[in-house]
Parts: structure tokens; sequence; C-alpha cells
């Protein structure tokens, strides 16, 4: 597995998603056990658009920041998934959602995922900023 192919496989990640909250945004949201609302609808499908954003971002970042792939990687493929991890843990840590493990694996296993293959291709100085 290389960067680039982990890459593509967090835009498919996030495109999924885009797509839940666009088109079945009751399965979005029945991991956290909330009640989806006409206003949670409407925001779900505003929401969509820039998590495609950040799919292609994701698709596209191989070929646009050339041997900067790995500062990428570590912005988007490590922070961007502990934010997503600790956004979620802190709802769950509040009873604002229910504890989902569906929604919290993918992005557990793509940020361990991303930092062992930045440490991979710099062993010698793996750095994360």
């Amino acid at each position: 597995m290389t960067l680039q192919n982990l890459l593509r496989a967090q835009a498919i990640f996030v495109w999924v998603y885009a797509l839940l909250f666009w088109v079945a945004p009751e399965m979005a949201a029945q991991g956290a056990g909330w009640t989806v609302s006409e206003n949670m609808r409407s925001f779900g499908q505003i929401l969509s658009v820039p998590l495609f954003a950040l799919g292609l971002f994701a698709w596209m970042a191989p070929s646009w920041v050339g041997d900067n792939l790995n500062k990428v990687c570590v912005i988007y493929g490590v922070y961007l998934n502990l934010a997503l991890i600790a956004v979620q843990l802190l709802h769950i840590s509040t009873g604002a959602a229910l504890l989902d493990p569906m929604s919290l694996l993918p992005a557990i296993v793509l940020a361990a995922l991303f930092l062992s293959l930045i440490h991979i291709s710099e062993p010698t100085r793996p750095r994360l900023i």
C-alpha cells in the first residue's frame, strides 16, 4: 500500500459520508442515536458539498503536491482523522451521541495506516509537522 492509495481510500471514505448526508441522513445519524429533523437533513446536504471537495482534494493530492506528499498526508491523513476521532469522543463523553464503533473504526484505521506509511517512507526523520 502506498500513500497515494491510502489518500484514495480516504477520499472514498469521505465521499461515502457525503453521499449518506445527501441521500440517507437517517442512516448517517442512526449510529449516534440522533433523530433527523428537516433542519438536520438540510444541514447534511450543505455539509456534503465541502465533504465532496475534501474527497476530491485527497484523490488529486498526489498529482498536485509532488514531493510534499508526506506533509499533506500528515495533515490530511493523520491530523484530520485524529480531529474526527476527538470530536466523536467528545460527543460520546458528553452524552450528545452514542458510541458507534462503525463510525470511529475507519478514522482510527486510516490514521494508523497513514502514520505507519509516513514512518516507513521517512524512517530517519518522521516529522509530524
